[in-house]
């Protein structure tokens, strides 16, 4: 086995382990408190103010910067190869949760912008009226029952939950770009694409962005009750009593 396989291979069964973790935990005394809890808000606020910090110096200007320099051809180029890496990881979760209709569509998003497409230079799925899905490890894990655990931020990566922190693990391994070989191009665009696709969301998202972490009173609440929205939105696939979700203009703790 090679040492690459090796590594893979265990951080496979770690991953495996905390999963397994999590799911007795669940079954055996609910160590893993309720979907909305944040019994960790200090040390969350901390790490919200750290995170703030970094966009603020880092993410907010590479955004303005990308924005003003980077053709809107090669913008909407690069968005399209952001959303084509994420297919596979869609279509395994899509399939792990027994969603056929979803596995489909994503199937049928992976071939044609695979082959008319250009490897995801274009999107022409989308003008075939194909319909995208983004599902991850974390939603996998919620149709099987495992519940959320608490609020957490995580430096450089935001908000999550104890859940979907696990799946960020375990989605790195239905990703194409863990098993497309060695070599210094290679390399590179492994390197690459984690940041590319933080400033591609960064710019997006810009107005957005801004607004929640620069114009409220309380940014943490806002992106927290915002982030869960949003999880829970995507979880039940769109299927949400809207009164039932919290206001993410809220500032108030849980």
């Amino acid at each position: 086995m090679s040492i690459s396989a090796s590594k893979r291979l265990s951080a496979f069964r770690t991953a495996s382990m905390v999963i397994a973790a999590m799911a007795l935990s669940a079954c055996s005394g609910g160590l893993i408190p309720d979907e909305g809890t944040d019994p960790y808000e200090g040390f969350n606020r901390k790490t919200h103010s750290f995170n703030k910090g970094v966009d603020r110096a880092v993410l907010r200007p590479l955004a303005q910067g990308y924005d003003f320099a980077v053709p809107e051809t090669v913008k909407h180029v690069v968005n399209n190869e952001v959303r084509y890496a994420q297919l596979p990881i869609s279509f395994a979760n899509s399939v792990l949760q027994g969603d056929v209709s979803r596995a489909g569509d994503t199937a049928a998003r992976i071939l044609v912008n695979t082959t008319v497409g250009g490897i995801g230079l274009l999107d022409p799925a989308t003008d075939f009226g194909i319909p995208e899905h983004g599902e991850d490890f974390g939603q996998t894990l919620a149709v099987w029952g495992v519940p959320s655990g608490p609020y957490v931020e995580l430096p450089f990566l935001g908000p999550s939950t104890a859940r979907d922190s696990v799946s960020r693990v375990v989605d790195n391994f239905t990703s194409p770009l863990t098993y497309i070989g060695s070599g210094t191009t290679t390399t590179l665009f492994k390197v690459a694409e984690t940041p590319v696709r933080i400033v591609d969301t960064r710019h997006r998202f810009r107005p957005l962005i801004d607004e929640v972490l620069y114009e409220t009173d309380d940014s943490y609440s806002v992106v927290r009750n915002t982030y869960l929205q949003r999880r829970r939105n995507a979880i039940l696939n769109g299927q949400v009593n809207e009164d039932t979700l919290p206001d993410i203009g809220e500032a108030e703790s849980f």
